[in-house]
């Protein structure tokens, strides 16, 4: 298990993506910063790193995948 650094914005863009009939749970904590650390699978840690762009933080790397998923224009 990995821990990602991301900020209120993108947790809460990732638990907007639960599908109807489906609660989110948090695997992660806040920080005094505001920002999250949040557990992902290994699987999934070594998909964000395989697509990562150079000096992305996880953070831009997370928002940039998930809106890509859904069919959003990153920012």
């Amino acid at each position: 298990m990995k821990q990602l650094n991301v900020d209120n914005a993108t947790r809460e863009l990732i638990a907007r993506q639960t599908l109807p009939g489906h609660r989110f749970v948090s695997r992660g904590r806040r920080l005094p910063d505001g920002s999250w650390l949040i557990v992902v699978d290994d699987e999934v840690a070594a998909v964000i790193e395989e697509q990562r762009l150079l000096g992305e933080s996880d953070d831009n790397a997370v928002s940039r995948l998930v809106r890509a998923a859904i069919g959003q224009r990153p920012n």
